[in-house]
């Protein structure tokens, strides 16, 4: 077996006087458990004190230095480091020997606060399947309510004084008459230009042609013979008879001439306004003249308002009785509640705590 590292060792009374090195672990043969020293304080400290409580997976604790959390009395001297820390808040075992241990079974720890502040109190436990159960019946008290007689009152009558009004006469406003003036206006007339235009005529020049006629002459044109050139031919084959036709006809070049063609003068008359005005007669308003006047309003005048004398009747209340009120007894019946049921997700373990 290899080379192990052997830590220093010693009862618990030699590890509470032993000071150490900074940093040096001690082994408590008494307790089992592991003591980190600082150099200046004697007994250093243990890496898991007294008292710690761990969830364990075991059926049983696993040494001497842990005992199971399952509410047991033991020794107040065996574990006398465990009872300086818990004391009696788990239970005070016979009194004088013995104290309790916490007790876990079917419970889950709670930390201490406000609102449990009482170290070691315990509540209900879960029932079977971590079913937690609570239920409690309460009773109303009946109460009858007694009844209120009123007291009748009578108001005394006011009169009033009439008050008289002073009439107000008002005063007429005159207004001053405004006169306006006379206004004219002419308009001037105006006098356009008209415009003369003068059209000019055109005549045509025709133009004759020169005629070349036939032996049917052309009025007016020149007398031309067309030329016909013939040939002789034979006219039988019994005998010498020859005629003549004509092969070719030319008509030698010729005019014809055409009368001139002339266009009468187209004369547009000269069309001339002569200049003229047009007079718009003037345009007379005749003076508005409004004489001064005053317009008067007449004093209003206000008559005294007289108020009569207000007599208000004496007030009578007749009296007010209210019989006997009598709240009947207001029962509250049993209130049942019905059993709570929740069911706590859980796994179960074992829980020890350090001694």
């Amino acid at each position: 077996m290899a080379t192990a590292l052997q830590l220093r060792r010693g009862t618990t009374a030699q590890n509470n006087s032993f000071t150490g090195a900074a940093g040096e672990l001690s082994y408590d043969t008494a307790t089992e458990g592991l003591r980190v020293h600082d150099g200046s304080t004697a007994g250093g400290f243990e890496i898991l004190p007294s008292g710690s409580i761990l969830p364990f997976g075991g059926t049983a604790a696993p040494t001497a230095a842990f005992l199971l959390c399952n509410g047991a009395d033991v020794s107040r001297s065996t574990y006398a480091r465990l009872f300086a820390v818990v004391g009696t808040a788990y239970g005070a075992g016979n009194g004088s020997s013995t104290f309790g241990l916490p007790d876990l079974r079917d419970r889950v720890p709670l930390g201490k606060g406000s609102n449990n502040s009482t170290l070691g109190a315990e509540t209900g436990s879960a029932a079977a399947s971590s079913v937690i159960t609570n239920a409690t019946s309460t009773t109303g008290t009946s109460n009858t309510g007694t009844g209120t007689t009123g007291t009748a009152n009578t108001g005394t009558g006011n009169t009033g004084t009439g008050t008289t009004g002073a009439g107000t006469s008002g005063t007429g406003t005159t207004g001053t008459a405004t006169s306006g003036s006379t206004g004219s206006t002419t308009s001037a007339s105006n006098s356009g230009t008209g415009t003369s235009g003068s059209s000019t005529s055109t005549t045509g020049t025709g133009t004759t042609g020169a005629s070349n006629t036939n032996s049917d002459a052309v009025t007016g044109g020149t007398t031309n013979s067309l030329s016909v050139t013939t040939a002789t031919f034979a006219t039988s084959a019994k005998d010498s008879s020859q005629a003549s036709a004509a092969t070719a006809v030319t008509n030698a070049s010729h005019t014809h001439t055409i009368p001139a063609l002339t266009v009468p003068g187209l004369s547009i008359p000269s069309l001339s306004v002569a200049g003229h005005t047009h007079t718009v007669p003037a345009l007379t308003i005749p003076s508005l003249t409004v004489a001064g006047h005053t317009h008067a309003v007449p004093g209003l005048s206000v008559p005294g308002l007289s108020v009569p004398g207000l007599s208000i009747p004496a007030l009578t209340i007749p009296a007010l009785t209210v019989p006997g009120l009598s709240i009947p007894a207001l029962t509250v019946p049993a209130l049942s509640i019905p059993a709570l049921t929740t069911t706590l997700p859980s796994s179960v373990v074992n829980y020890i705590i350090k001694t």
